[in-house]
């Protein structure tokens, strides 16, 4: 029986971290994230479950193929999205953290809007948008340089796009949660306030905000999924497991029943097992728990309540 599609648009301006959301979602560095005004593609990632690796296709503004490759890594997509030819990219994997069985999860990566050397970008993100067969937006939020990059005009737009229709939910994620520095006064809390009251002024009422910190998330699946990791990110690596804690959690605006929820589910988490890394050896619990904290245990816990009522009976 062929599954329900559940499809979710990942949008954001310049500087927010997107390619690396979506990477830290799929538990891979599959988007190329150096320079992300380059992205003039609309990539669909389609997770399919106990697929050993990622495939995938390119396509023309005809639909036509272009391009195949198995295996596919971040350098073939970098080409193809650098291609003027190609149009759609259609990827094929599993993504482990979240399970599908009653719908399958379809992720869309569209370009960056703000883009001031190619106006195409913005229709294009919005052609997805206001096509209208998503049921969810996950909107990236830089959280040190709210409301800059062209952040509100792009907001307006989404607003009157989906305030069309009561089935579509949208996420703010305030990525970059970690880079906020606390001895000049950017506390986490009050950058949540000042955010909810941006959204709120351009339109979205009790808009759900998540600070998540993309850079660790992906650091720790690379970790668990047993990944070499660069000089550069073993640092990252130990910074995040000393640093991460239960605030990126307990700062977001999801339901105070929901927070308990996921707090309860990281003291769940108990395993022994050890995973090497460049200074010996650390426990998967700790790496898992890590996660969860990093903000993206409170969006995969919101994708899988989603997932799991798409084919429930109404």
């Amino acid at each position: 029986m062929q599954k329900n599609l559940f499809e979710v648009i990942v949008v954001a301006t310049m500087s927010a971290g997107k390619s690396t959301v979506i990477n830290a979602l799929i538990g891979k560095e599959l988007l190329h994230s150096a320079n992300e005004a380059t992205t003039a593609t609309i990539t669909r990632i389609h997770d399919k479950d106990d697929l050993p690796f990622f495939s995938g296709n390119a396509y023309g503004y005809k639909s036509e193929l272009i391009a195949e490759a198995h295996n596919i890594d971040a350098q073939t997509l970098r080409e193809w999205n650098a291609n003027p030819k190609i149009k759609m990219i259609d990827l094929m994997g599993d993504i482990e953290a979240l399970y599908n069985d009653e719908a399958e999860l379809v992720i869309y990566d569209t370009p960056g809007p703000n883009n001031s050397q190619d106006d195409n970008h913005e229709a294009l993100t919005m052609g997805v948008i206001n096509d209208g067969g998503y049921g969810l937006i996950l909107y990236v939020l830089n959280a040190t340089q709210l409301g800059v990059n062209d952040d509100r005009s792009l907001l307006e737009k989404i607003k009157e796009a989906v305030g069309k229709d009561p089935n579509k939910e949208i996420l703010f994620l305030l990525n970059k949660a970690d880079c906020l520095d606390e001895e000049k006064g950017e506390r986490l809390d009050q950058v949540v306030i000042r955010t909810k009251k941006y959204l709120t002024e351009v339109g979205f009422n009790n808009p759900i905000i998540i600070p998540t910190a993309a850079n660790y998330a992906l650091v720790l699946q690379k970790m668990l999924n047993k990944a070499l990791l660069t000089r550069s990110e073993k640092a990252e690596l130990r910074i995040a497991l000393d640093r991460l804690n239960t605030n990126l959690i307990v700062t977001s605006t999801i339901e105070t029943e929901q927070k308990l929820k996921i707090l309860n589910n990281i003291k769940k988490i108990k395993t022994e097992e050890r995973v090497k890394t460049a200074n010996g050896t650390v426990t998967k619990q700790r790496l898992e728990r890590a996660l969860m904290k990093s903000g993206f245990g409170v969006v995969n816990y919101l994708l899988q309540k989603r997932l799991a009522v798409i084919n429930s009976p109404s």
